[in-house]
């Protein structure tokens, strides 16, 4: 009784299915957002060139700025996907929430900034952002998969 209250969160018996590992919230905090503001700097030094450098940093950490939130929910959603699903389509649903989230952000921060309308023109921007979002959450799941290692440290034989 007494050795049980004494034990630290680290101990083999902590490693349960009950225990959670800080690997999912540092891939979907830094991972996500920084995948997300590599991809804007790239196609933003397509599009502005040399000329623009300063256009092309604002729109870098404007990117990781706005993706950092949308990270975190699905992040959320993933943790709870990932008790039941298979990696793959956990995956899939991961990066589907992520891209849905992404467009209400953005609709939802222009109505609030504008206009009760969305034109057409920012209709297809939260449709990029959101596409712009969708294969960094999807590989942001698949790399922050613990089941592996929950089967790997396992001592209970395969057959009960």
């Amino acid at each position: 009784m007494i050795k049980k209250s004494l034990q630290s969160g680290f101990a083999s018996e902590d490693l349960k299915e009950g225990s959670t590992s800080m690997k999912r919230p540092v891939v979907f905090l830094l991972l996500g957002p920084s995948l997300v503001a590599l991809a804007v700097w790239m196609v933003a030094a397509a599009i502005a060139g040399r000329i623009d450098d300063s256009f092309i940093g604002v729109c870098a950490i404007t990117s990781f700025l706005l993706t950092l939130p949308v990270s975190a929910i699905t992040g959320l959603v993933d943790g709870y996907l990932a008790r039941g699903l298979p990696a793959l389509l956990r995956a899939s649903l991961t990066a589907a929430f992520g891209m849905t989230v992404a467009i209400g952000l953005v609709l939802a921060l222009f109505k609030i900034m504008f206009s009760s309308s969305v034109p057409p023109e920012v209709m297809n921007g939260a449709l990029c952002a959101g596409f712009f979002l969708l294969l960094p959450m999807g590989l942001c799941s698949l790399l922050s998969d613990d089941d592996g290692n929950r089967q790997r440290h396992s001592i209970e034989p395969a057959c009960a």
